[in-house]
């Protein structure tokens, strides 16, 4: 069992970025946690909860405020034997808007957001040569007191069923369902209802190179004012791993099909190694839509090992299609260093690009952090950063100065 106790001291200027520029807001957050970890041969359970008694100061509401929030929640638990396997996953989060995420365009947005989901999986017969996979899903989205009217609650249930053949050593094959039911509660009343059927095979090839492919159909209808729209077409997923002296190269061909942006094919090669020093992962591809056209999208993720530190790069280039379609930029560059035993630096500057037809975003961020570890039991970790932003609104700038003490309690019943 681990219990966290972390004080937080911020002070930030036009923190939500807007124009014209808001004023400071000062805020003392106090978060209590509390871990429980049990695994034995066949199972894993892991629970976390924590909350947080939040003082602030600042434009949202005059004067002082004391309030108890950012509650959340995660269980997990984890059973197997070597016919079966069981899983259960439970989450709870309830916190501000903007806390949520870092979409660019979601910024400025105020209030408050509830999250749960429950998910479980069963599969069986997995040393027979006829299994069967179970799995059922539910997750609830609301929202008090949004600011942006697009914010609506939103509840999806989901299931699948499969049937799993155990052909041989180096192939096995799979013919399933999923299940996909969505309501949101806006103007529209909007339903979706998403079934598909797909048949799957892993197989080997050789001994570096296998084979996944799952070739499936969809069937959605969506129903809005009570107007019912349908949607069909191909689900496909077809990747190739090849093992390479050091590392794996990849190849994956996705074809999807979306009520709002119809079908989408999508090529990429990949390519992951690791070697005492560094680990890269990278990918290559093109993406195309009827909605948005063809585009190039990529990434790039590396991380080395410094004799006293790190290095960090990010780069990614994304499609995605939200009302309209949307080319997402993201390149950053971290950096850490070990002063001595007890203590560390770090600094980050991150590049973010949302280009659409309706707004173009930009938002450049800088940090610099200092760790260091005043008792055996207690570290202090503190900071500053700055962000500018530039979109339809106009030119922001918000600055960033935080100090946070932490302990950890760990007791073995």
């Amino acid at each position: 069992m681990i219990f966290g106790l972390e004080n937080r001291l911020e002070v930030s200027r036009n923190d939500r970025l807007s124009v014209p520029a808001g004023g400071t807001d000062i805020s003392n957050v106090t978060r209590l946690s509390f871990g429980l970890t049990s695994e034995t041969a066949i199972d894993r359970l892991e629970f976390l909860a924590s909350g947080a008694v939040i003082v602030e100061n600042g434009n949202d509401e005059p004067g002082t405020s004391f309030d108890f929030g950012r509650e959340a929640l995660d269980l997990n638990y984890h059973r197997e034997v070597p016919s079966a396997v069981f899983d259960l996953g439970v989450s709870y989060r309830s916190d501000e808007v903007d806390e949520f995420d870092d979409e660019l365009a979601d910024i400025d947005e105020t209030g408050t957001r509830t999250d749960l989901s429950i998910n479980t999986a069963l599969e069986i017969g997995r040393t027979s040569a006829i299994g069967f996979a179970l799995g059922a899903g539910y997750s609830k989205t609301d929202y008090v007191d949004a600011s942006d009217p697009d914010l609506v609650d939103v509840t999806e249930s989901r299931a699948d069923a499969a049937v799993i053949f155990h052909i041989s050593e180096i192939a096995t094959g799979r013919v399933g369902l999923r299940y996909t039911e969505r309501e949101e509660e806006d103007a529209a009343s909007t339903r979706t209802d998403t079934l598909v059927t797909y048949a799957g095979l892993d197989y080997a090839l050789s001994e570096r190179l296998d084979l996944s492919a799952e070739v499936g159909y969809t069937e959605s209808e969506t129903e809005e004012f009570g107007i019912t729209d349908r949607t069909t077409g191909p689900d496909l997923r077809i990747g190739l791993t090849y093992d390479m002296p050091v590392g794996t190269a990849t190849a994956l061909l996705r074809i999807t099909t979306d009520e709002d942006e119809g079908q989408r094919e999508t090529f990429e090669i990949g390519r992951d190694l690791e070697t005492p020093s560094m680990t890269i992962s990278a990918g290559l591809g093109v993406t195309h839509a009827d909605e948005t056209g063809t585009d190039v999208i990529g990434r790039l993720n590396l991380a080395h090992n410094l004799p006293d530190g790190s290095l960090g790069l990010n780069l990614e280039r994304s499609v995605s299609y939200d009302d309209e379609p949307v080319t997402t930029t993201v390149a950053g560059v971290s950096w850490a260093k070990t002063v001595n035993d007890i203590s560390s630096i770090s600094l980050g500057i991150n590049y973010e690009l949302r280009d659409a037809a309706s707004e173009r975003i930009e938002q450049v961020s800088f940090g610099a952090g200092y760790s260091r570890e005043l008792t055996a039991d207690w570290n202090l970790d503190s900071g500053i950063g700055y962000r500018i932003r530039d979109d339809a609104d106009g030119h922001a700038e918000s600055p960033t100065l935080f100090v946070s003490l932490s302990r950890d309690f760990e007791f073995r019943p």
